[in-house]
């Protein structure tokens, strides 16, 4: 085999080895074959940015809640996966805040709960701007007001636990890795 045939041989053994691979990232990707990201939540694209009222809101990251007209066994497996999620936190549980948002004073006073460590706010305007978000979930809002990932609330208390772990797992990888709150 003569010098040039060796030269063209390399030059394209070269130029398939850089445009092969190339290719087969392009096609997954517009094909949607690769789903990113590690998360157990459902990630909102874009996120919900909250304007109105969040003067209300505590320092740091919330994990929100808003709450329904009468509490019941979701409602209350949903405050106590909060309270949980809050303890198990650990050394950033001071970045973390639970919240639960009511739409009047009246549907406070009469929401009674077991769960200490939950800050409850009066805030109509940002329920409001809550509404993209589907009913009776549990959503985390970063310290710039952000509200960029949801999870859903379950009757069973079981389930609710499991979902809690979710909620735990992202809030530590997003506390871990973030520089801000």
């Amino acid at each position: 085999m003569s010098s040039l045939n060796r030269s063209r041989r390399a030059i394209i053994i070269v130029f398939v080895a850089f445009i092969v691979p190339l290719l087969a990232a392009w096609l997954v990707l517009s094909q949607n074959w690769y789903e990113a990201g590690t998360n157990k939540g459902t990630l909102l694209q874009p996120p919900i940015t909250l304007d109105k009222q969040t003067d209300q809101l505590p320092e740091g990251w919330q994990l929100g809640y808003v709450a329904p007209k009468n509490c019941g066994t979701t409602c209350e497996n949903t405050l106590y996966v909060m309270n949980q999620v809050d303890v198990a936190i650990g050394k950033d549980t001071e970045r973390l805040t639970p919240v639960v948002l009511h739409q009047s004073k009246n549907a406070q006073s009469e929401f009674n709960h077991s769960a200490p460590h939950i800050t409850q706010l009066v805030t109509p305007q940002l329920i409001e701007q809550l509404s993209e978000l589907p009913e009776n979930t549990v959503f985390i809002i970063d310290p710039m007001h952000n509200v960029m990932l949801y999870y859903p609330t379950h009757s069973d208390k079981e389930q609710m636990i499991t979902e809690g772990k979710n909620v735990l797992a992202d809030l530590r990888k997003l506390l871990k890795l973030s520089r801000i709150g």
